[in-house]
């Protein structure tokens, strides 16, 4: 798809892309996505040079949009909160990581299709992960291994909870 002027057309082809952009259909800063990306990229690095001779088609089908298209604000704010009690649950013991778990639960199929659907699975994943190796190193303790795992476990959740923060508040995928 084309987002430009505030409406969307596509999806199409490379040499259709490569026509809009000689034309000035396409904006500049466009982006672009097709199955098999990871996530969405600048026009430019998809396609060829303007002036230069058309290059062969390096994805097909291409769909050029705007990634952020569809979200609602308050489906990102509540992702946003989810986000925030995950990182409280590491100070807490954990009682608002299940408000989050339960948070996310909820939305992921609300949000399915967008990049909001990423934050809900790293949500998930974050707790289950963290939950299971607190447990093991908990029953580890009584040979001094489990401190060290829950030391870990914790060092881990922070991380997965800040990197989480930065995707969202950048409104990108994890």
């Amino acid at each position: 798809m084309v987002y430009a002027d505030n409406a969307q057309r596509g999806p199409y082809s490379v040499s259709q892309l490569e026509n809009f952009r000689r034309n000035g259909e396409v904006p500049i800063d466009a982006l672009v996505w097709t199955e098999g990306m990871s996530d969405w990229q600048p026009i430019a690095t998809v396609l060829a040079p303007a002036q230069a001779a058309p290059a062969p088609p390096r994805f097909a089908p291409v769909v050029v949009a705007n990634p952020n298209s569809g979200v609602k604000e308050s489906d990102y704010t509540y992702f946003l909160i989810a986000h925030i009690l995950l990182g409280v649950a590491l100070l807490t013991g954990g009682i608002s990581g299940i408000v989050s778990l339960i948070m996310a639960y909820v939305k992921r199929d609300e949000v399915r299709g967008t990049y909001l659907e990423s934050h809900a699975k790293w949500i998930v994943e974050t707790f289950w992960w963290s939950f299971w190796l607190y447990i093991l190193g908990g029953l580890l303790t009584f040979i001094l291994v489990g401190f060290g795992l829950i030391f870990a476990v914790w060092v881990w959740s922070i991380y997965r909870v800040v990197l989480g923060a930065i995707r969202i508040s950048e409104r990108r995928a994890v």
